[in-house]
């Protein structure tokens, strides 16, 4: 008898256990949350390294500028960025003397082996609207191409077209905002890119005429042939509260006709979006095209050397630039509404690309975070 009801209670304990459904996630973030996909970063906005994207703080924010180079004579231990201030013996500048590295000092007179090498990044337009139910599918792809690659990774989302992107009519509550531009939409005409229904991409724009619209899926595999690719220029960006200064760098000795294009594009947009079969109304717009500033020829020459700097000066007013933005949805856009403003400036940044203007194709890309 004892025997038949220890059977008994091993067969209960048995057909007790709790079964997991697959598929699930076991992997920690780097939050170190089972699951989670927090994006970790500085999330100070006073700070030098402020990540707009960032949503969990992990503890790398830079408050102190300074001397950051031992060799100085007033050598800040407690500087976490380069502030210009050092001094040294005899009146020597230590910096980097190589012409063609990203931090080329032109006032260094003795080189301090900093000098760091441009690498080459990748834009993704990813052509989107936020009456897209698929969109939000390209937009996590974009965002994990970017886990992979960091840095080298750049998104534009443009929100195109009056079936994907138009604002409801004022009698709903809900898609009020007008994300589109005058810019995105001229590129989408010019691109022919939602005409063949989105989400669709284009990765440097490779592939024009014909094999340049790309699905989700074929970004990736893309992105990986582009980063093999030889970089010609190298692009620093500088910016202050109403200008903004780009400096190109020819790193090898070429020809061609080539344009700069500079423009201004937002992130932690918090507002209304279709999400597969949901209408979701705190869902985080990011990367959002919001005006061109500059789309003009490089330079007047077509032949380059190695080691040449061309500087172009932007000067900008946001608030025009904002209520252009704004007229431009509630007089042209088709259906618009003229509700296209509210930009945040501390969640903006600025992107330059530089592109051959007979292929298309973008040949190198930078951002910097407007305010920084």
């Amino acid at each position: 008898m004892k025997k038949i009801y220890l059977a008994f209670i091993v067969l209960i304990t048995i057909n007790s256990c709790e079964v997991l459904e697959k598929p699930f996630n076991t992997e920690e973030d780097c939050a170190g949350i089972i699951g989670g996909d927090n994006i970790c970063g500085c999330t100070d906005i006073n700070a030098f390294n402020y990540n707009n994207t960032a949503n969990f703080d992990n503890g790398t924010c830079c408050l102190i500028s300074g001397c950051t180079n031992p060799l100085a004579l007033n050598f800040d231990s407690l500087a976490c960025i380069e502030n210009d201030s050092c001094e040294y013996e005899n009146g020597a500048i230590l910096g980097c003397t190589d012409l063609l590295a990203s931090n080329y000092d032109i006032e260094a007179t003795e080189e301090d082996n900093s000098c760091i090498p441009y690498i080459k990044n990748v834009l993704i337009e990813d052509f989107t609207g936020h009456l897209c139910p698929n969109c939000p599918d390209a937009a996590r792809e974009l965002d994990a191409i970017h886990d992979i690659y960091g840095k080298q990774i750049i998104g534009i989302a443009i929100h195109v077209s009056k079936s994907f992107a138009r604002p409801y009519p004022p009698s709903q509550t809900n898609f009020q905002y007008d994300f589109r531009t005058y810019w995105g939409d001229e590129w989408d005409i010019a691109y022919g890119i939602s005409a063949m229904g989105l989400p669709r991409g284009m990765v440097n724009r490779i592939g024009y005429p014909d094999n340049h619209r790309l699905g989700k899926d074929e970004w990736a595999s893309t992105v990986t042939e582009e980063l093999t690719k030889e970089l010609n220029f190298g692009i620093n960006i500088e910016t202050s509260n109403d200008s903004i200064i780009i400096s190109s760098r020819i790193l090898n000795n070429i020809s061609g006709g080539y344009n700069i294009v500079v423009c201004l594009t937002e992130s932690n947009i918090i507002n209304w979006q279709k999400d597969g079969q949901e209408n979701v109304e705190d869902y985080t717009h990011n990367h959002v095209l919001k005006v061109v500033l500059k789309d003009e020829l490089l330079s007047n020459y077509t032949n380059y050397i190695a080691g040449q700097q061309i500087k172009k000066i932007i000067n900008y007013d946001l608030a025009s630039l904002e209520q252009f933005n704004i007229n431009y949805s509630q007089n042209t856009a088709e259906l618009g509404n003229g509700n296209a403003g509210g930009w945040d400036a501390s969640n903006m940044s600025i992107i330059a690309y530089i592109y051959d203007n007979t292929t298309q194709e973008i040949l190198q890309v930078e951002e910097i975070h407007l305010n920084n």
